[in-house]
């Protein structure tokens, strides 16, 4: 039954994780995120994966402050890096079960240090790595809806990049396209004053 209610929560988060990609705002990015860390969290738990579980309550701790930064239009201080980064290495210490827990001791302090970036494109491209390093942890521990799960995300992930060039190149082409209706305007409104 533990299981069924994880792969549920498990499911959930990665809806809400989904969707955060695609905001260019980092503030409504982060409430999706923050929501979505919830329920991974409950879904390591319910499956007894303490390390995972634990440091994603440290996680959801960390979205909340960074949140509350951006929120305030506050650049974060770079000492929460290693505040956090201790948290997620003692608790791998104290609940260590096997060597794939390095990953998962890794991957939140990978996650972090994207959180703290400001520019949307390169906090993005920074989830592909910890994401990537989840879905062998997820393999590795025989948690394969898990594994699939975060593999999606980097998927996800992937789109979201592609729609924000694509998107920029709309906007670069709108624009070139503006200047040259304008400057046709203008050529006739000045050549009609001048006759």
């Amino acid at each position: 039954m533990n299981f069924i209610i994880s792969q549920v929560m498990g499911g959930i988060a990665l809806i809400l994780v989904f969707i955060s990609y695609f905001l260019n705002n980092k503030i409504h990015f982060l409430i999706f995120y923050i929501i979505g860390n919830i329920f991974y969290a409950l879904s390591y738990i319910f499956i007894n994966a303490l390390v995972a579980g634990i440091n994603s309550c440290f996680s959801i701790i960390r979205c909340i402050i960074i949140y509350i930064y951006d929120r305030q239009e506050k650049k974060i201080p770079w000492f929460y890096l290693p505040i956090f980064s201790f948290l997620y290495i003692a608790v791998g210490i104290v609940f260590f079960e096997n060597y794939y827990d390095i990953i998962v001791m890794i991957t939140p302090i990978l996650f972090t240090l994207a959180m703290m970036m400001e520019n949307m494109e390169l906090l993005r491209y920074f989830m592909i790595i910890p994401n990537l390093m989840l879905v062998f942890y997820g393999i590795l521990n025989g948690v394969y809806t898990s594994a699939v799960l975060d593999f999606i995300e980097v998927i996800v992930i992937s789109i979201s990049i592609v729609s924000f060039y694509v998107g920029i190149m709309r906007k670069k082409h709108f624009d070139k396209e503006y200047e040259k209706s304008y400057k046709i305007i203008k050529n006739v409104l000045f050549k009609e004053r001048i006759n």
